[in-house]
């Protein structure tokens, strides 16, 4: 039995060395005697979606976002049966935008996305935010999620809000939310998992890399168990470092 993963854009949607999330996947399973195979597809590549046991999208530029979301669209039906059929699907940083209903740019321009889910996109501005002259979301985040009794961590550095989430993935700082207004952060529905955070999310977060892949190996008929104990200590240094700056 093989895992099949593919990274999907990872060319155009690697903005912050998100690349790392698969090889966190590859690594994680080769500990566990499971044989892995990652595949690197992009624009107008030809792409068997049945294949695929987990993708895995990651961040990237405006401009960039918007390419891909040219050539996503070409495929939304394809997409949204591999949701539907309970595969694996994980999102990180501003790919989430790409699965709501439309984005709203700087120019106040609806741009369609994939419209799948309900959620809809607006770009930061100086009308919706306003930090410091610079218009992001910046800083390191601490949250919680009802999946694991760990805390989850990573980094947000973003431009996006995303409106009319009802099922969150993360508790986070209301700073680093969805919408702002609510401490609700990410999107999870059946076997999807989109958030904000970057980090990379798996490298940093091997508890939450735990509970993805034993449910991914579970579903596969595989046995899967954390091996990667100097991921955990790294993970564990982190947070004590953090409670110590806090002090």
């Amino acid at each position: 039995m093989m895992i099949n993963v593919l990274h999907l854009y990872y060319d155009l949607l690697n903005l912050y060395g998100e690349n790392a999330n698969t090889r966190a996947i590859k690594h994680n399973l080769e500990l566990n005697k499971i044989r892995v195979n990652v595949d690197l597809k992009s624009l107008n590549d030809k792409i068997d979606f049945e294949k695929y046991d987990i993708i895995y999208i990651g961040s990237g530029s405006e401009e960039n976002l918007f390419i891909a979301l040219d050539d996503l669209l070409k495929r939304k039906n394809e997409i949204k049966k591999y949701i539907e059929d309970n595969k694996y699907l994980l999102l990180t940083g501003n790919s989430i935008d790409l699965f709501g209903k439309y984005i709203l740019n700087n120019d106040d321009n609806k741009i369609v996305a994939l419209n799948i889910f309900d959620y809809h996109t607006e770009l930061i501005n100086e009308k919706t935010f306003h930090n410091a002259s610079v218009n992001r979301i910046v800083g390191e985040v601490i949250g919680n999620t009802k999946l694991i009794k760990n805390k989850i961590i990573g980094f947000e550095n973003r431009c996006d809000l995303n409106f009319n989430i009802k099922d969150y993935l993360f508790e986070v700082d209301n700073k680093f939310s969805n919408d702002l207004t609510n401490n609700q952060e990410g999107f999870i529905y059946k076997n999807v998992y989109a958030t904000h955070l970057i980090g990379p999310l798996l490298i940093r977060n091997p508890y939450f890399t735990d509970y993805l892949l034993s449910k991914l190996c579970k579903d596969n008929n595989l046995k899967y168990k954390n091996v990667d104990e100097l991921s955990i200590k790294a993970y564990e240094k982190y947070l004590e470092n953090f409670d110590n700056e806090k002090e």
